[in-house]
């Protein structure tokens, strides 16, 4: 296991075998009779349509984010080390030699590909591939990607890029936020292989939907490796949006069933694979001509992309992200944040696309914005430098608008330490004004305690480091800062779990100690002292002082004591004993009874020979046989009775012998057993 701080990167986890079905058979040979072979059915089960959420640790971009992604490929993290290889996209039950993994994370901008609903697992695929053991089915339903051989051979991976993009990271579990559900620091990442980037050229955002898809039995489907560019200028691989825009008779089912009879003459589609495109030429944008029609307000309700060719496009993600938000709230949230999400990529593609259209199963998917001034740098181009208190000019009027709102008198109170006035409510309701002060300031303070080597008084709550200033207001800058402060230290998932292992191993030693104080009868030793920490061994401690107590409060705290040895419970005999015994040791009790009435019972006995495992005589019992089992058996009982009851030293005349130990608990215990309460009490003297 790596230590915090650094970590090990696997190029991959084969499995020792893969997911499917299996039939075990059980054979049993040479043995004097035949016995029928045994077949068992195995299932070793593994995502293939869906990936249960629990398996899925992390995502970037996030869900639903808005913001600059262009600068890190997309990934997904997942619990288990083996899942990307734990099927054969190759086809077949065997492990793939090559470590291709099966599962690739594909990134497809707004009008590139459709995301279907629901839809039988059959379906998922495309027409005419058949995976291995297709009743191997994690669901019954699924959804797909349906993409247009142009867009697979643009933005898909190849085949030798799939196990490029997909790794296992070892890392400490403290050491990684994902703690909170990794339980073993083993975590298997799938990388994109396309960046999400802003539209430079047209100044628009982009919204991108991230999909596992399954690429099992359809490798030969995915684009062939290419020559290296020196180059990259975005671009759609194809653009689907146009078909958002379509007049439909004010059906809003037309578009989804293919019931518009849309033809190239009619729409300009996007182009095909086999005709020549000139990206970029003047003649490709000639080629295709601007959509331009009106569309009824049902249809600008569910389409998510209506408005990217106009020029107020941040504040459709504003609205996509609002509509989501509102999603999430209802009951029915599941199925209407996955619809909300599709919007701009639910056109039916699969209908007019004039090429062939593949389906990959889609195991999770989320959807994105990739928009411009999000970054560090861009915000620092951007960040405003006026001093604290600075106004921002006066709005000018434009032609056609109403006069804007005159700007307000009151200026902000601002004082030379950098503290600005700000309204406060109080806990009781009162609108007050409080001083609040930034991490900035414009000129040289000095610094509580400065000039002091006393440590400040440590704080443990936003109350106390609220201050009144000679004015009458609350300061109540630190307080923010405390507040600030520990909200951004509990967001992070190594603090929490940092405290709860606190809670479970520190709290839990305190809360024993507190215990035994109240319970035994002396002072526990201090754990800390001026001079530092002491290692202290608290469970030997105790266990001494416990030994004391109890043999000064023998019956009280241990009771009276027991026999030695119990009576045992009552054997319930359903018959005659003596047949009952006989038939235990092998005899035939008539033959022995009638045999005894001629020579006696004992006679008999000694002449009945009992029946013994094995045969007779082929093991030799002698005298030396039954010395060295005596000797073994008297080897044991002295070291059981010496470990019970150690032996007493005693003094010899000389005087030679060293003394006896000092008595102890256990000696006195001992002493105060009743008279017969022991076997075999030797001849030493008990008292010391």
């Amino acid at each position: 296991m790596p230590t915090i701080g650094h970590f090990v990167l696997h190029s991959q986890f084969t499995p020792q075998i893969t997911a499917g079905l299996y039939e075990l058979k059980t054979e049993q040979k040479n043995l004097p009779f035949g016995v029928e072979p045994e077949t068992t059915h195995l299932h070793v089960a593994a995502p293939r349509y869906v990936m249960p959420t629990d398996q899925i640790l992390s995502s970037f971009p996030p869900a639903n984010a808005d913001g600059a992604f262009g600068d890190r490929l997309p990934q997904i993290c997942l619990k288990r080390r083996t899942l990307p290889w734990e099927r054969n996209p190759a086809g077949g039950g065997d492990v793939n030699p090559q470590g291709t993994p099966w599962l690739a994370l594909v990134v497809v901008a707004e009008g590139e590909a459709e995301l279907s609903s629901a839809a039988p697992v059959a379906q998922c695929t495309t027409e005419g591939t058949v995976l291995h053991q297709p009743q191997d089915q994690d669901v019954q339903q699924g959804v797909y990607l349906a993409v247009t051989e142009s867009v697979v051979q643009k933005i898909f991976p190849t085949t030798q890029d799939l196990p490029l993009l997909t790794h296992v990271r070892e890392v400490d579990v403290d050491d990684t936020e994902l703690v909170g559900g990794d339980d073993d620091g083993w975590v298997a990442v799938v990388l994109a292989n396309r960046l999400p980037v802003f539209d430079t050229a047209g100044g628009k955002p982009v919204r991108y939907m991230a999909c596992l898809v399954n690429v099992e039995g359809q490798l030969t489907s995915l684009p062939k490796p290419k020559a290296a560019v020196d180059k990259f200028t975005w671009d759609r691989a194809q653009d689907w949006r146009v078909l958002s825009a379509v007049q439909s008779s004010g059906h809003v089912d037309a578009m989804t069933m293919g019931q518009l009879g849309v033809t190239r003459d009619k729409l300009p589609l996007p182009l095909i694979l086999n005709q020549p495109r000139a990206v970029g030429s003047a003649a490709a944008a000639a080629a295709v001509p601007v959509f331009q029609a009106t569309q009824p307000a049902a249809q600008q309700a569910l389409d998510g992309g209506k408005s990217v060719a106009k020029p107020a496009v941040a504040d459709q993600w504003r609205a996509t992200t609002a509509r989501i938000t509102a999603a999430a709230a209802d009951p029915d949230a599941k199925r209407l944040v996955r619809d909300t999400m599709r919007l701009g990529f639910h056109l039916p593609i699969s209908r007019y696309a004039q090429e062939k259209v593949l389906r990959f199963p889609v195991l999770a998917h989320w959807s994105f914005t990739t928009s411009e001034g999000a970054t560090f740098e861009t915000l620092m181009q951007h960040l405003d430098v006026g001093l604290l208190g600075t106004l921002p000019p006066p709005p000018k009027a434009e032609a056609g608008k109403p006069e804007p709102a005159p700007r307000p008198d009151t200026l902000p109170e601002v004082v030379a330490t950098g503290h600005v006035g700000l309204a406060q409510r109080s806990r009781r309701g009162d609108a007050l004004r409080a001083w609040y002060r930034g991490p900035c300031v414009p000129v040289a303070t000095a610094r509580d305690g400065e000039g002091t080597a006393k440590p400040l008084p440590l704080a443990h709550s936003a109350d106390q480091l609220r201050r009144v200033i000679p004015d009458g207001r609350e300061d109540l800058t630190l307080a923010s800062a405390f507040e600030i402060g520990r909200l951004l230290a509990l967001s992070q998932l190594s603090v929490v779990s940092a405290l709860l292992r606190f809670r479970a191993e520190q709290y839990g030693a305190g809360r024993v100690r507190e215990m035994l104080k109240l319970l035994v009868p002396f002072n526990l030793p201090k754990a800390f002292s001026n001079a530092g920490p002491k290692s202290v061994d608290l469970g030997r401690f105790v266990a001494v002082q416990v030994v004391e107590v109890l043999a000064q409060n023998r019956e009280r705290m241990l009771g009276p004591q027991r026999p030695l040895a119990d009576p045992g419970r009552e054997i319930k005999v359903d018959g005659d004993i003596d047949r009952l015994i006989a038939s235990g040791l092998g005899l035939d009790l008539d033959v022995l009874m009638k045999r005894s009435d001629e020579i006696g019972l004992l006679a008999a006995l000694t002449r009945t020979e009992a029946p013994v495992v094995g045969r007779v005589g082929s093991a030799k019992f002698g005298d030396l046989e039954k010395a060295a089992l005596a000797d073994a058996l008297t080897a044991e009982l002295n070291q059981t009775l010496a470990v019970a009851r150690p032996p007493r030293v005693v003094r010899s005349r000389d005087g030679r012998t060293p003394a006896r130990p000092a008595r102890d608990a256990l000696d006195d215990l001992m002493s105060s057993a009743p008279a017969g309460a022991g076997e075999g009490d030797d001849d030493t003297d008990p008292t010391p």
